[in-house]
C-alpha cells in the first residue's frame, strides 16, 4: 500500500525561535520535504521564547504549510534569565526576595504543573482536529519540550484511535530529566509521571535521542521496548556550505551553548586556563549566560574569558570552524551520563579538535574516545583539564574521521529513520 506522505506536525518551538531545541524539528521538516513529504506545521503565534533567530526562517521550505494558533502559554525569557531566577530561589531562601521567588515557583507549579506552555494545548488541539478532518491526515508528529504538547497527542488518539499514527519525539527525558527529583516538587513529580506514562501508552511510536534515555524508560516499562526507537540528533550538510572560518588573533577555545547557574559549571575549566598563562589561550563563549555566573567569572579576574552573546546559527558555525578547540560541557550528575547534545554532531562535522568536560563516564566520553575526536576530562578535575588542553594544542588539525560514521548522523539520514516509523 502506498504511504500517505502528508504529516501533521505539532511543534511549539519553531522558527524564528532560536536556541538549540529548534534545530531537530526544523531539520525534520526540511528533509521530509526533500523526501517528498508534505508537512502541516502547527505552532503558536505568540513566541514561546524571547531568543529569536530570523535566519532560521530561510530553512523552512516554501511548500510547508504553517498554521499559527492562539496560545495562553507564558513566554519564557532566555535561558540565562531563567537561570538567574532559579539561582535566586536556591541561594536566597532566607531573604524576602528569595522567599518571594520561592512562593512564585510554588504557585507556578500548582497552576502550570506540566510547563508554562500548557496554555497552548486547547488551541493546538482544535487546529489539529480541523486539519485532520479537512485534509484526512493520518500521520502525526509531536515533539517536546515543551512536554505539555504531548497532551494534544493523547487527546487526538482518544478521538481517532488507529486512524492516525502518532509519533512522540522526546528531545529530553521528561520524568528522568537531570536533577528532576531535586528541582521539582513532589506533587508535581506525580503529575508529570502520570502524563508522561499516558503519552507512552497512547503513542504508536516513541522516539528518544539516546540509547541511554530509551533504556531508562524501558527499564520502567518493559512493554515500551517494542515501540521505542532512537533517532539521535545530527548535523545538516547544508549548514556547512560557504562556511567562512573566523580568524582569531590568539589561540582560542570556543564554547557554543547555554550555561545554567553553574550547571554545567565552567569554573574549573577557567581555573585550569588561568593556571597556564604561558599558553596565551582565550575562552570565547557564544550563547547564553546568567548574570550570576558572569559576575562570578568577573570576580575571579578571568580576563581571558569573553562572552559574545547569542549569534545566529550560521555565525556560530563560522566561529567554531576557525577555533583551535571546540568545547562541550555536560552536567556532572548520573542522568547527564546519557545526554548527547545536538551540537556534538556539528562539531564532529567541523572536524576540529573537541574538548569535552562532563561526568566521569557517559555516552559523550565514549564517543569522543572511541572515534578519537579530541580529549575528555571530568568537569571538576583541574589537572585532567589542563592535560587535555595541552594535548589538544599540540595538534594543528584534527584526526581524519570515518566518513561513513559522520554520514550516519546527517539530518537526511535521520529523517529517513523517522519516515520508516510511518511506513511500518
Amino acid at each position: 500500500m502506498k504511504t500517505d506522505k502528508r504529516i501533521l506536525m505539532l511543534i511549539n518551538e519553531f522558527p524564528p525561535i532560536g536556541e538549540s531545541g529548534v534545530q531537530r524539528p526544523l531539520k525534520f521538516v526540511k528533509y521530509l520535504v526533500k523526501e517528498g513529504w508534505q508537512p502541516y506545521v502547527v505552532t503558536p503565534a505568540l513566541y514561546p521564547k524571547s531568543v529569536l533567530d530570523f535566519s532560521l526562517l530561510d530553512e523552512v521550505p516554501a511548500s510547508v504549510k504553517v498554521y499559527k494558533t492562539l496560545s495562553l502559554g507564558i513566554p519564557a525569557k532566555g535561558v540565562d534569565k531563567i537561570a538567574d531566577i532559579r539561582y535566586k530561589i536556591e541561594h536566597k531562601t532566607m531573604s524576602i526576595k528569595g522567599l518571594l521567588w520561592r512562593l512564585i515557583k510554588i504557585v507556578n507549579d500548582f497552576v502550570l504543573p506540566l510547563d508554562k506552555q500548557m496554555g497552548w494545548i486547547p488551541f493546538a488541539f482544535i487546529k489539529a482536529v480541523q486539519l485532520i478532518q479537512v485534509h484526512g491526515l493520518k500521520n502525526v508528529y509531536i515533539t517536546g519540550y515543551p512536554f505539555s504538547a504531548f497532551v494534544v497527542g493523547i487527546l487526538l488518539k482518544k478521538i481517532y484511535g488507529a486512524k492516525i499514527t502518532l509519533v512522540s519525539d522526546y528531545r529530553d527525558a521528561w520524568q528522568f530529566e537531570p536533577l528532576f527529583e531535586q528541582n521539582v516538587l513532589p506533587f508535581r513529580q506525580k503529575i508529570i509521571r502520570k502524563w508522561d506514562d499516558r503519552t507512552l501508552k497512547y503513542s504508536d511510536h516513541i522516539v528518544f535521542v539516546t540509547d541511554f534515555i530509551r533504556d531508562r524508560y524501558c527499564s520502567h516499562h518493559a512493554w515500551l521496548a517494542k515501540k521505542a526507537s532512537v533517532i539521535t540528533n545530527g548535523y545538516d550538510e547544508d549548514d556547512f556550505v560557504n562556511i567562512t572560518p573566523y580568524r582569531f588573533d590568539t589561540p582560542t577555545l570556543l564554547y557554543m551553548g547555554k550555561i545554567y547557574s553553574f550547571k554545567p559549571s565552567p569554573l574549573k575549566l577557567l581555573q585550569a586556563i588561568s593556571d597556564m598563562p604561558q599558553l596565551g589561550l582565550q575562552c570565547v563563549h557564544i550563547g547564553t549566560l546568567p548574570d550570576n555566573v558572569k559576575e562570578q567569572i568577573e570576580n575571579n579576574g578571568y580576563d581571558f574569558y569573553h562572552f559574545w552573546g547569542y549569534k545566529s546559527h550560521k555565525e556560530a558555525l563560522n566561529y567554531a570552524s576557525g577555533t583551535q578547540i571546540n568545547l562541550l560541557l555536560i552536567n556532572d550528575d548520573p542522568e547527564s551520563e546519557g545526554v548527547l547534545t545536538g551540537k556534538v554532531f556539528e562539531l564532529i562535522r567541523l572536524k576540529r579538535p573537541i574538548l569535552a568536560l562532563g561526568p566521569i563516564k557517559g555516552v559523550v566520553k565514549d564517543l569522543i574516545e572511541n572515534y578519537r575526536l579530541g580529549q575528555y576530562a571530568h568537569i571538576s578535575d583541574v589537572a585532567a583539564i589542563k592535560s587535555a588542553i595541552e594535548n589538544l594544542l599540540q595538534f594543528t588539525q584534527s584526526n581524519e574521521l570515518d566518513t561513513n560514521m559522520i554520514q550516519i548522523f546527517s539530518r537526511q539520514s535521520l529523517t529517513r529513520q523517522l519516515i520508516k516509523l510511518y511506513e511500518n
